[in-house]
């Protein structure tokens, strides 16, 4: 009997203890294996996930059982599972000093005034960054490639560096080791969204504390000082846990964290048919149906890859995962996701786990899951789009034609041509950096640029009120959002009810600025410093 490590991902609310005493009692009631069942990993953290030693054949009958999200196997351990960066769009460009070059700030400068000023050229050096608050009291997370923590970008305006640099298992309570290469970033992306969340020029939150969890497997990062996709949210939610209570605020300091990456799985060419929420689809009974990608397949069944040599990529849900991304918002993590630059539309309207058992079958006898959307993923979380810096008009802005929509993303921010930061050693198109030639600075788009603005920004909120809960947040954002979106092939698709692709979907707008200066009563919050 050939067994491997599979996760078991309960269904929220499952009583967990009883679920795991039923599969090591050897009862084999129901679909429980009727055999003692090795734990492999019991995730000290995790109330929905826990490890299993299983045959394929048990996996399979577990996924039936009526408390089970799905059975998946360990995803670091999947050959056919890739991570990596939301990140699409390179753009070399010249910088001398903080405010020359391409596009200085555009995402700032549109996020923080109801006019569009940035449309018609690239040097807006003339524009102030009109907002006041700076994110002091708020913890950033960058959950990525890693972080440079010698950037300059990373210090306060005193000089002295705002990253802190910790054991997160020590921290967090969970058993695990990570080496001093924690915080090296060989890649640049982790370093690039740090900046654009909390950079001291290039950011939102220039004076929140920034911490980092380098993301083991991540593309472009390596396995070397990283930490198991397993652990990354076991660890920042023992961490934010432990935390003492702000005695000057009566709240813990609040914690973001910003995630701009996601899964994808390999397909070959030569599709049979799809099995889409019960329902299997062929040629016989959809006569749009076809052999390889095609957008009917996008908007009917939620299965759209990108050609990526020798095979297709499309977006994968991993339900391990997306369980964490839920343990952690319900401790209080706020989360900023990237929602991927596929096209997706990613459908939340049949309740959770309603995707995770979608099949597409290909070749001969062989077949994949595939769902709506990429983890990380959870309705508690933001998940952000991609908006051009080509804006419709002077009044109207637009997706990017690649962004991921429909109503699993809640809001757009600018992800497109996006100056940041990069470490000295990266994978990108890159220049000195205009403060000192011996670090780097540079442009790169995707949604991965468009969730780190709405992380810095959430940090603003979270600085004027540090009781806010994740759907607190993320309510108050899309209610402060503008009406000034459309989808870049129907030029009707906009106005105030918003609606792309199924979503209603708003662009980023930063309330706290110098026009409406900050008081105790400003917005209905409280002044807690």
């Amino acid at each position: 009997m050939s067994e491997k490590e599979y996760i078991v991902t309960l269904n929220k609310g499952v009583d967990y203890a009883q679920f795991n005493q039923e599969m090591i009692a050897s009862t084999g009631a129901g679909d429980i294996p009727n055999r003692t069942v090795d734990v492999a990993d019991p995730r000290q953290k995790s109330t929905r996930n826990t490890h299993y030693a299983l045959t394929d054949a048990e996996a399979e009958a577990l996924r039936n059982d009526s408390r089970v999200t799905d059975v998946q196997i360990r995803p670091d351990l999947r050959d056919d599972l890739e991570i990596g960066f939301q990140a699409t769009q390179i753009r070399d460009f010249s910088k001398s000093t903080l405010e020359s070059g391409n596009r200085t700030d555009w995402g700032k400068i549109r996020h923080s005034i109801i006019e569009n000023v940035y449309g018609t050229g690239d040097n807006l050096s003339s524009y102030a960054r009109p907002y006041s608050m700076d994110g002091t009291g708020v913890d950033i997370v960058i959950q990525d490639s890693g972080l440079q923590v010698d950037h300059p970008e990373f210090n306060d305006a005193n000089g002295v560096s705002r990253v802190q640099q910790i054991d997160w298992f020590s921290a967090s309570g969970v058993t695990g080791s990570q080496s001093a290469s924690h915080y090296g970033d060989t890649d640049g992306h982790g370093t690039h969204c740090g900046g654009t969340a909390t950079g001291l020029h290039f950011g939102w939150a220039s004076n929140a504390r920034v911490y980092s969890v380098k993301v083991g497997g991540l593309e472009g990062s390596g396995d070397t000082g990283g930490i198991s996709i397993n652990s990354c949210f076991d660890v920042i939610k023992g961490w934010h846990e432990n935390k003492p209570v702000d005695p000057n605020t009566g709240y813990k300091r609040p914690t973001i964290v910003n995630a701009s990456w996601g899964y994808s799985a390999s397909i070959s060419s030569g599709i049979t048919s799809i099995n889409y929420r019960g329902t299997t689809y062929s040629s016989g009974n959809d006569s749009s149906f076809s052999s390889s990608p095609n957008s009917h397949m996008r908007d009917t069944y939620g299965f759209y890859p990108y050609y990526r040599f020798p095979s297709y990529r499309f977006p994968l849900r991993v339900a391990s995962v997306d369980a964490d991304v839920q343990d952690c918002i319900d401790a209080g993590v706020h989360i900023c996701i990237a929602a991927g630059n596929n096209s997706f539309k990613i459908d939340t309207s049949v309740g959770p786990g309603a995707d995770y058992n979608n099949i597409v079958f290909y070749g001969t006898g062989s077949n994949n899951y595939y769902h709506r959307g990429s983890s990380p993923f959870d309705e508690g979380a933001l998940m952000v789009g991609n908006m051009d810096s080509t804006p419709q008009s002077a009044t109207v802005e637009r997706k990017v034609s690649s962004s991921s929509t429909g109503p699993g993303v809640n809001i757009f921010a600018a992800g497109t041509d996006i100056l940041s930061c990069f470490s000295t050693s990266n994978a990108y198109t890159d220049a000195a950096y205009w403060g000192n030639s011996s670090f780097r600075q540079g442009t790169i788009g995707g949604t991965s640029m468009a969730s780190p603005q709405v992380c810095g920004v959430g940090a603003l909120y979270l600085q004027a009120d540090p009781s806010l809960t994740p759907a607190q947040l993320q309510d108050k954002l899309q209610k402060d959002a503008l009406a000034v979106l459309k989808d870049e092939s129907n030029a009707t698709n906009y106005g105030d009810t918003t609606d792309i692709c199924g979503g209603n979907n708003r662009m980023l707008f930063n309330r706290y600025n110098k026009a409406v200066p900050f008081t105790s009563n400003v917005f209905g919050l409280r002044k807690t410093r």
